[in-house]
């Protein structure tokens, strides 16, 4: 077996390979020729195609049908369109005489399908990271795990990447909407803003679903992260791992930022439309007061008819006042309290607050090491961490008071993730003590 080492291997150039004369025409068919690709397909979905194949009348009869109309090519235009698919889109079977789509076509045909139809499905994707983690903690040899990594991973991050495209598109065509109805305007702004109000709800709801879905990632990038048995390739290519996962939450952030900026204009824009209908009807109302409005011989005013004229009704309190002789019934003069300050008191009032401040310094500096071992490893395990405060220190209140803290601040920030689960945690130095497992791990 022959095994080429790194140097002898040899070097793929995309861009100059594209470049080379007619590539790029061949992976990216004419408009024309595209389009009757296209049209054959959804001939082969909807079985007017059977098998899938198709003769060189049913291809000239696609490219006719593309055509403007009036607009005819001859024969040997199709001919030269039909060679230059057989490069990567058309194969020929000599014996049946007749057509059929290459893997290339397929893929091209279905991602541009899925991409127009933008099918919104976050159970896959969670379905999609669960079965890569399984297959992950499966890969016991470096071999196995460079396989997961070039394959099987490679094979579904299209998969893991148009959801956010499709959310992403979403909001674009909402937004779009506006501007098109402002220079053609077919129907009211005030039912189209409506409209884009609540697909950028629906979109800001569909977000937080896909990121949920993508939680999943975490666990793979963690598990890759505990492996010590990679070389300078695996390294490499776990990194490309890393550099994903963040591309997607990169994606997610931006989405969420967008619609944060998008949202309260659109409700702005709301109340700017909304004010002038509303400051109309009440001026009209005004007006009907002042019209109809009459006034009775008591020179009270009598609104109309159809308005229900207001029943005040103002309570007239009776107090009755009972005033006290101080001379007769004076207060019981109250006893003074008197502090005694002994030497005693004061060293025992030191004490204490030496002990809150003892306190407080050991909680800040366990917070430290909390911040520290999340910053070194990526992780921390709270549960064990409050038994190791406990065990040194031997008070609940400092334990307590740094691991709640920490559970603050990973709560408040954007690169920390905390997480629990109701499996009990205990320890045989702590007896009377059990805790949920916690952990906090770096994103």
């Amino acid at each position: 077996m022959i095994i080429l080492r790194e140097k002898d291997k040899i070097s793929f150039d995309f861009v100059k390979e594209i470049k080379e004369p007619g590539v790029y025409q061949l992976l990216f068919p004419k408009k024309e020729v595209g389009l009757a690709v296209m049209l054959l397909f959804e001939k082969i979905e909807d079985k007017t195609l059977l098998n899938g194949k198709f003769t060189e009348k049913d291809l000239h009869e696609a490219f006719a049908q593309i055509s403007q109309p009036n607009e005819r090519y001859p024969k040997e235009v199709y001919s030269a369109h039909i060679s230059e698919l057989q490069e990567y889109f058309l194969d020929y079977n000599q014996e049946t005489q007749k057509y059929f789509f290459k893997d290339y076509a397929y893929r091209f045909y279905s991602y541009a399908k899925e991409t127009l139809e933008g099918n919104f499905n976050p159970t896959q994707i969670a379905k999609i990271c669960i079965l890569l983690t399984a297959s992950l903690i499966q890969r016991e040899t470096l071999e196995d795990l460079k396989f997961w990594l070039q394959s099987e991973f490679k094979k579904y991050e299209p998969d893991l990447r148009e959801q956010i495209d499709f959310l992403d598109r979403q909001i674009i065509e909402s937004v779009n909407k506006l501007k098109d109805n402002a220079i053609n305007p077919d129907k009211k702004f005030i039912d189209v803003l409506q409209e884009v109000e609540i697909n950028l709800d629906k979109a800001q709801e569909q977000s937080r679903e896909l990121a949920a879905a993508y939680s999943e990632t975490k666990v793979i990038r963690s598990i890759l992260e505990s492996r010590q048995d990679t070389d300078s390739e695996a390294d490499d290519l776990i990194a490309n791992v890393h550099f994903f996962i963040k591309y997607l939450n990169e994606r997610l952030d931006s989405i969420d930022k967008k619609l944060d900026r998008i949202q309260p204009k659109i409700r702005q824009l709301f109340a700017i439309l909304n004010r002038p209908q509303f400051n109309s009807k009440i001026e009209k109302f005004l007006h009907l007061l002042l019209e109809k409005s009459t006034v009775n011989g008591k020179k009270e005013t009598v609104l109309p008819k159809m308005v229900d004229n207001p029943v005040l009704h103002i309570d007239k309190p009776n107090f009755t006042i009972i005033e006290r002789e101080r001379e007769l019934f004076p207060s019981k003069p109250k006893k003074r309290k008197t502090y005694i300050t002994t030497k005693e008191k004061i060293e025992e009032n030191k004490q204490k607050i030496l002990k809150v401040l003892d306190q407080q310094d050991l909680i800040r500096k366990w917070e430290q090491h909390i911040t520290a071992e999340i910053e070194l490893r990526g992780t921390i395990d709270l549960s064990q961490t409050f038994f190791k405060i406990m065990e040194e220190t031997n008070d609940g209140q400092i334990a307590v008071s740094a691991i709640f803290s920490s559970i603050q601040r990973a709560y408040k920030s954007n690169v920390l993730n905390f997480k629990m689960n109701k499996t009990k945690q205990t320890n045989t130095k702590s007896d009377c003590i059990s805790l949920w497992k916690m952990n906090i791990q770096k994103t």
